[in-house]
């Protein structure tokens, strides 16, 4: 456990200026990030800069991680989806030798503010023909202020739940060929969306609080419930 102790603020780390990642577990279990104040600026924008990345490659299943109560702010990764983007927690799973994914990962009670491009995304294979999924994701109860481009997408998994989070005050600064949304799964099935909230998408695509093609890029079984669409593109 990478945890905080004591009376005061949360423990900060700054990356360095020209990090992709701030902190970064790969191929490991039974982790626990919690109660962090997490930066990574920069003097530019990056492409694929992160606050937190976590990534299983060629190592197998990776167990039980866990982000708790971390305030990730202030990502300046690239605007632009195609040159890699950026993001305030990214999730990957890849693999040549080894199927390699993540089970039973938690994230939950944090605080995403002004990461650019993305909240909490995944980059994970997606291809039906090769579908190993992620299992057992919960992203639960999380903020997310001030990001102009997709919140929470979870790519490549299988009963997902994605409850009790909050989306808003996105800001309009994506260039216009750009496309993101509030909460949108990508090949995935099982997965349940419920009691969230997103408002304030201005994004001259898309822009809705879920996308409108969920029900085509989850074939199975998934569930929309209780979600809060407030306010759409404008």
């Amino acid at each position: 456990m990478f945890d905080t102790y004591g009376k005061g603020n949360k423990p900060q780390i700054i990356a360095l200026d020209h990090a992709l990642y701030t902190i970064e577990i790969k191929n490991s279990d039974y982790i626990t990030l919690q109660d962090l104040e997490i930066v990574n600026k920069g003097s530019v924008r990056l492409a694929g800069r992160t606050g937190v990345k976590l990534l299983c490659q060629d190592y197998g299943v990776s167990h039980r991680l866990i982000l708790r109560g971390l305030y990730v702010h202030d990502v300046n990764g690239s605007l632009i989806k195609s040159k890699g983007g950026g993001s305030g927690i990214q999730i990957e799973n890849k693999w040549r030798n080894k199927i390699s994914i993540f089970d039973s990962l938690l994230i939950e009670d944090c605080v995403i503010r002004r990461t650019a491009r993305n909240g909490i995304i995944w980059n994970a294979p997606y291809r039906r023909d090769n579908w190993h999924p992620n299992t057992h994701i919960v992203v639960r109860k999380n903020l997310l202020e001030g990001v102009p481009g997709d919140g929470i997408v979870p790519i490549g998994c299988d009963s997902a739940l994605i409850e009790y989070n909050v989306m808003r005050d996105c800001p309009e600064i994506l260039p216009s060929s750009e496309a993101a949304a509030g909460i949108w799964p990508w090949s995935c099935d099982n997965t349940l969306i419920q009691f969230n909230e997103v408002s304030g998408q201005k994004n001259q695509w898309d822009a809705q609080g879920l996308m409108q093609i969920i029900i085509v890029i989850i074939p199975r079984s998934s569930i929309i419930t209780v979600t809060i669409i407030m306010v759409g593109w404008y």
